[in-house]
C-alpha cells in the first residue's frame, strides 16, 4: 500500500510505472488494488511478452523510456527531440519526480536494453490532469515519428497496442524485444489515472501489463498508423479486461504547443 498511496499522492491516481528489476516489480505487486499502473509490475501468467500478442520486426515510432538505464515505460516518437509518454512514467515508488538526468530514451532498436541509439532527456513536461508527458531530447532522435489525429477513435474500432512491458502477471522481467497486442475499443469516455479523458479497450490477442505504460495505443487508417493514446492504468491482473489510455487528440494542442515553445 506504500507504493499506491506514495503515486496517488503524485498524480491524483493510479499510475503505471515500470522498473527492469524484479525486486522492484515484487515492491509494485504489493500496492495493486483494482486498477494498476502499468509500468511498475505484472500480470497473468501467460507465456508470451505484453502478455500475449506479437513479437515485432521493427519499432517505428517507438522509444523505450530507461531510468538509471533501466526499462521504466515505453514511449513514443512525435519529432526527432520530443518523446511521448504517460505523465506517471515520471514517478518513482515513492512518488517523486525523477530528475530529467536520469531519463534516457533507446530509439531505433526492437530490443529496450541494446541497439539502436540512447538519447538523453534534457527536459520534461507533465499535463495537468492527464495522464500525459512529454520528454525533450538534448539530441535527435533521427527517427521516424509517429502521427497525432485530430479526432478520437470510435467504439468497436481494432487497435493496436505496443510496449516492452512484463510477459507475466509475477515475477516477470520487461519483455527483451517489442510487442503488440490487438486492442478493442469499448469506450471512449473513460478516465486515466489523473481525471482527464481515456478510451478504454479489452485485449484481442495480448493484454499490456507494467512497462507498457506510456506506450501508444494505435489506429490504422489507410494502411497508415495514428495514436490515439497513452497507456495510463488498467486491468489488475493484465487480463485485458479493461485498460485506459489518456486520449491523444484532447491532449493535441498542448502537445503541439509543448513542442513549438520548450
Amino acid at each position: 500500500m506504500k507504493r499506491l498511496t506514495a503515486v496517488l499522492k503524485a498524480t491524483g491516481g493510479a499510475g503505471h510505472t515500470r522498473g527492469g528489476r524484479v525486486a522492484r516489480v515484487a515492491v509494485m505487486l504489493a500496492a495493486l488494488l483494482v486498477t494498476i499502473p502499468l509500468a511498475a509490475g505484472p500480470a497473468a501468467a501467460a507465456p508470451n511478452p505484453i502478455v500475449g500478442g506479437e513479437i515485432q520486426s521493427d519499432a517505428d515510432g517507438l522509444a523505450a523510456v530507461l531510468v538509471d538505464g533501466g526499462l521504466q515505460c515505453t514511449g513514443s516518437i512525435v519529432s526527432n527531440y520530443w518523446v511521448l509518454t504517460a505523465r506517471h512514467c515520471l514517478y518513482d515508488l515513492n512518488g517523486n519526480r525523477i530528475a530529467d538526468s536520469r531519463l534516457s530514451v533507446r530509439v531505433k532498436s526492437i530490443y529496450w536494453n541494446t541497439g539502436g541509439g540512447v538519447v538523453h532527456v534534457a527536459t520534461s513536461r507533465v499535463r495537468t490532469s492527464h495522464d500525459i508527458a512529454m520528454l525533450k531530447l538534448d539530441r535527435s532522435a533521427n527517427a521516424e515519428s509517429v502521427r497525432l489525429p485530430t479526432a478520437t477513435t470510435k467504439v468497436g474500432a481494432t487497435t493496436y497496442a505496443f510496449g516492452w512491458g512484463v510477459t507475466c502477471y509475477r515475477y516477470c522481467d520487461p519483455s527483451p524485444r517489442l510487442v503488440r497486442a490487438t486492442q478493442y475499443v469499448v469506450s471512449i469516455d473513460s478516465t486515466d489515472a489523473y481525471g482527464g479523458r481515456a478510451i478504454r479497450t479489452t485485449g484481442i490477442n495480448g493484454n499490456v501489463c507494467n512497462g507498457d505504460s506510456g506506450g501508444p495505443l494505435f489506429k490504422l487508417v489507410d494502411g497508415l498508423r495514428y495514436q490515439v493514446g497513452v497507456l495510463s492504468n488498467g486491468d489488475r491482473y493484465c487480463q485485458g479486461n479493461g485498460d485506459n489510455w489518456a486520449t491523444v487528440p484532447e491532449s493535441r494542442d498542448w502537445i503541439l504547443n509543448v513542442m513549438a515553445t520548450v
